[in-house]
């Protein structure tokens, strides 16, 4: 779309019409650079208004655009939107759009759609159909488009390595064999999964002369490991009766090979390890044949890798109509494919070499965390190559925290230095290493660089191991040191800090105590804070008993948030406290053992809520309550008339609903029968008020 071009060619301006329409259009067709368009301009069906449209639609056979002439912007939006604006429909009474013929046979003349009948359709329904068509030819474009670079990807894969099925067995099965087992006796029949022969070993000794000479093993029990007795294989015990005949077990591995020129494919494979037990039937029991191992390899996705190219991930499908095939989008919703964490088929970094991604760290960072997702490494890789660095330094707790894309580790992406990469003081790049690169601890030296602190290496630790996050470290610092809040929280913790990260570490149960009592200590000081206590005042900034103080503030705090509810229900409904007596003398009612009245006042109705809690004390019942829409009656056992029991709305002589603590209904036969019995003495009531008055 030539938007400069079009926005040079004058506008038609609009035709005067009835003023029942409130927009009238103007269409025409204009070659610009040997390509026709077609102009549909909309204006408003107003004096002053007929000279600039307020919105131009314009059309070729491959593109369309609306310009905003008032705005001076473009959209390659859809006409639904617009089409409500423009008011037009094929029926002329309810048309509020004027266009004449002339016009209309301008854009009937551009559309090449054939199906359409000037009978059955608009020019509206034209304009539709030119931007269906487009976005149609489009779809098939892209899709074609997109099916050639997915078959040029797929002839351009090599096979997987032809060993792949023995490396697995080897890394990924090592030791996993079934030791299927069948008892008959003082015998035992086991047969290997591994070498498949079926052996009969002892498992009791015999009283025989020649039973001395046999080799009597242990008794072989379901799920226990074993060693098969012919190749001397370790496995785990099966029993034949409580095994499937065919049983899989499948494990994901990567594999890199060279893709193209210098780029590389990182392909995500599922080998399954089938075993399967051949037996017979024999004089009324199940013989042992032979026990079995095969491979089933899948590749789940395929990631490849180009310098200068964003990452095409493409994955393994399957169709009831055309099989498997390959796709270059994900499943949707929760069923889609996730490339997990897996061990590296050996070969893959030898593989690597010759490609531009041979200095990515993969390998050295398998050196530390064998099992890895190496498609989301060298992802990051071309984000960051600086992960190279940190993978060769032995940080590969910090690596493996960009790969799961933990926030925050990556400060400065065009740096060239680790210190000035993370950000953090050069001297603490060794602390960092002897930490292993724990993401935790960057933290911490982060934020002492960026707030020109000067750490030690215990306060370090402290820091770290509380868990805390920087604003509310920020927070207590105003007010103490680091030092002096370390010491503090050992004494409520009852923990030492040990003074060198390099010599040993918190223990877990030290560091949850730690870590608890920092987050007691955060809401004790942001309770303080909030309620203005002078924090330069040692005894408010750290107590003596800091869990005490810590339940002190929160019954101020919240006894602070009843006395400011007090005051607004209170200024908000005065009308419940006046009119308490009119109703007192309308529903009050007492007998034995129950008694029930209004409320007396919108704080009353508060603590009610409260006290019971549920939702009588919000602003939805108080209002009803004060316009007299309902009333909300208190019914209390007579010997505690005081205390909140059981809470009811009613309207006139009807009970709306009732309820007791927590929206539960407490001796519901018994309150009920009562409350039945006094609506009866409320309607008893006003018919004597009636005849007396």
């Amino acid at each position: 779309m030539k938007k400069k071009e079009i926005e040079k060619i004058p506008f038609a301006g609009g035709t005067k019409a009835e003023k029942r329409y409130l927009n009238t259009i103007s269409a025409f067709i204009q070659e610009i650079k040997e390509e026709r368009h077609l102009f549909v301009e909309v204006y408003e069906n107003r004096k002053g208004k007929r000279q600039i449209p307020w919105i131009r639609m314009v059309f070729t056979e491959k593109d369309w655009g609306f310009y905003y002439p008032e705005s001076g912007i473009w959209s390659a939006a859809g006409l639904e939107k617009e089409k409500r604006k423009i008011q037009y429909t094929f029926a002329a009474k309810t048309n509020k759009a004027y266009i004449t013929e002339t016009e209309i046979d301008r854009i009937w003349s551009f559309n090449s759609c054939k199906w359409l009948d000037k009978k059955f359709h608009s020019w509206m329904d034209v304009l539709e159909s030119l931007i269906n068509d487009i976005r149609s030819e489009r779809t098939q474009k892209r899709s074609a488009n997109r099916k050639l670079r997915l078959d040029e990807r797929i002839q351009n894969t090599p096979p997987l390595p032809t060993d792949l099925q023995e490396w697995a067995g080897r890394k990924l099965f090592s030791d996993e064999h079934f030791l299927y087992y069948k008892r008959h006796g003082r015998y035992a029949d086991i047969a290997c999964s591994a070498c498949g022969h079926v052996t009969t070993m002892a498992i009791k000794r015999g009283e025989s002369f020649e039973s001395q000479f046999e080799t009597v093993i242990d008794p072989p029990v379901n799920n226990s490991p074993g060693t098969c007795p012919y190749c001397k294989a370790l496995g785990t015990y099966k029993a034949q009766g409580k095994t499937k005949g065919v049983y899989g077990k499948g494990k994901c591995c990567f594999v890199a090979q060279p893709y193209k020129t210098n780029g590389a494919v990182i392909r995500y494979v599922e080998i399954e390890k089938i075993y399967r037990l051949d037996t017979m039937a024999e004089e009324r029991r199940e013989i042992m044949l032979e026990a079995k191992e095969s491979y089933i390899t899948t590749e789940i996705a395929r990631t490849y890798l180009e310098e200068g190219k964003r990452p095409q991930t493409d994955y393994r499908k399957y169709s009831s109509y055309t099989g498997e095939f390959w796709d270059d989008c994900n499943l949707y919703g929760m069923n889609n494919i996730r490339i997990s964490e897996a061990k590296v088929y050996e070969k893959s970094y030898g593989w690597l070499k010759g490609t531009f991604l041979q200095y990515s760290g993969a390998k050295e960072y398998s050196r530390f965390e064998p099992t890895y997702n190496l498609t989301g490494y060298l992802q990051k890789y071309l984000q960051w190559p600086q992960i190279e660095m940190l993978s060769k330094m032995g940080l590969h707790e910090i690596v493996r925290a960009m790969i799961s894309g933990y926030s925050g580790i990556v400060l400065d992406q065009n740096a060239t230095h680790p210190e000035d990469f993370l950000r953090i003081r050069k001297e603490r790049i060794q602390n960092l290493i002897a930490v292993e690169g724990n993401a935790g601890y960057l933290k911490i030296w982060q934020m002492e660089r960026r707030k020109d602190l000067h750490l030690s290496e215990k306060e370090t630790i402290f820091l770290a191991e509380s868990s805390m996050y920087e604003s509310d470290i920020i927070e207590v610092l105003k007010y103490t040191t680091v030092t002096k809040f370390m010491h503090k929280i050992e004494k409520y913790a009852g923990i030492d800090i040990p003074d060198s990260f390099i010599e040993q570490q918190l223990c877990g149960h030290a560091a949850g105590v730690l870590r608890v009592t920092c987050s007691l200590y955060i809401d004790y000081l942001h309770m303080r804070i909030q309620r203005e206590y002078d924090l330069t005042n040692q005894i408010y900034l750290f107590p003596r008993d800091l869990q005490a103080a810590h339940d002190r503030m929160v019954l101020e705090t919240n006894q602070e948030k009843i006395e400011k509810r007090n005051r607004e229900v209170s200024e908000k409904y005065p009308n419940i406290r006046k009119n308490y007596r009119k109703l007192r003398n309308r529903y009050f009612f007492e007998d034995e053992v129950y008694l029930i009245r209004p409320a007396r006042s919108a704080e009353e109705i508060v603590t009610e809520g409260r006290t019971l809690h549920h939702c009588v004390g919000g602003n939805n019942y108080l209002d009803k309550h004060d316009t007299g829409e309902s009333t909300i009656l208190f019914l209390r056992l007579k010997k505690q008339p005081e205390s909140p029991y059981i809470t009811v709305e009613i309207r006139r002589n009807t009970i709306l609903q009732w309820y007791g603590i927590r929206d539960t209904k407490p001796d519901q036969i018994a309150i009920e029968k009562w409350l039945k019995k006094y609506i009866g003495e409320l309607k008893e009531k006003q018919e004597i008020l009636a005849v007396t008055a």
